[in-house]
C-alpha cells in the first residue's frame, strides 16, 4: 500500500487518548490508530451516502408513480 505523509493537528485530549490505547497494546503507533479511525469514518460516510442515494432513487420512483396515478385519475 502506497502512503503519503500528512500533517494533522489534533486536540491534546485526543492525542492522549490515542497514546493510552497504544500503551494498552491496541495500536502500534499513532499513525496506525489514526489510519484505523479514518478508514472506519470513510466507510461510514460511504454507507450513509449509499443509503441516501437509495432513498433518493425510491423517492423519485414514488414521485413518478404518483404522477402516473394523477394522470389516470384525470381521465
Amino acid at each position: 500500500m502506497e502512503t503519503e505523509k500528512v500533517t494533522v493537528r489534533l486536540p491534546v485530549h485526543l492525542v492522549h487518548a490515542i497514546d493510552t490505547f497504544i500503551n494498552m497494546g491496541e495500536f502500534a503507533s499513532r499513525s496506525e490508530a489514526i489510519r484505523r479511525a479514518l478508514n472506519k469514518f470513510v466507510k461510514e460516510l460511504m454507507q450513509d451516502f449509499q443509503e441516501k442515494t437509495e432513498m433518493w432513487m425510491k423517492l423519485q420512483e414514488l414521485q413518478a408513480f404518483t404522477e402516473e396515478i394523477e394522470k389516470l385519475r384525470k381521465k
